[in-house]
């Protein structure tokens, strides 16, 4: 009896643990102009902190295509509004494939869009996806709050 009531209690723990809501990470093409490309991430929030979650994994076969070998510049932190507007000030940490941080940066604006920002400021150089590209964000508030970063990459 004892050996059941453990079983089920284990059960439990993992069928709950399981009803965990994971971010929702939409990636996508913007647009190109010719050796200029403008991709962005829409970050749906389920109430708490993003774990850095690989963003190539994410990607259409076609954008991966693009963005592989893409050196990135200029990112857009571009809060939402309405319903979806965080509760607190948003922090972006981007990661290489190595898993090592690249840029982070802390504060961004819950409230306006936030643009022009180098991405060569912490890597004293603008970067290349390669395989992989770590994006780890702040709990932004509710669960649903949405933030959008839009990327701006020259391709060779």
């Amino acid at each position: 009896m004892k050996k059941i009531f453990i079983s089920i209690l284990l059960v439990l723990a993992f069928a709950t643990s399981g009803l965990a809501v994971d971010w929702t990470l939409a990636v996508n093409k913007v647009s190109r102009a010719g050796h200029y490309l403008l991709w962005k991430v829409v970050c749906t929030s389920n109430g708490s902190s993003l774990a850095a979650t690989d963003l190539v994994a994410l990607m259409s076969n076609n954008l991966k295509q693009e963005i592989q070998g893409a050196t990135e510049m200029i990112m857009t932190v571009s809060p939402g509004t309405g319903a979806v507007a965080p509760d607190t000030t948003i922090d972006v940490t981007l990661s290489n494939s190595q898993g090592t941080a690249i840029f982070t940066h802390t504060g961004y604006s819950n409230v306006a869009d936030t643009t022009g920002i180098q991405l060569s400021e912490d890597y004293n150089n603008f970067f290349t996806i390669y395989d992989k590209f770590y994006l780890t964000l702040s709990d932004i508030g509710t669960a649903g709050d949405q933030v959008t970063l839009y990327f701006e990459a020259w391709i060779e």
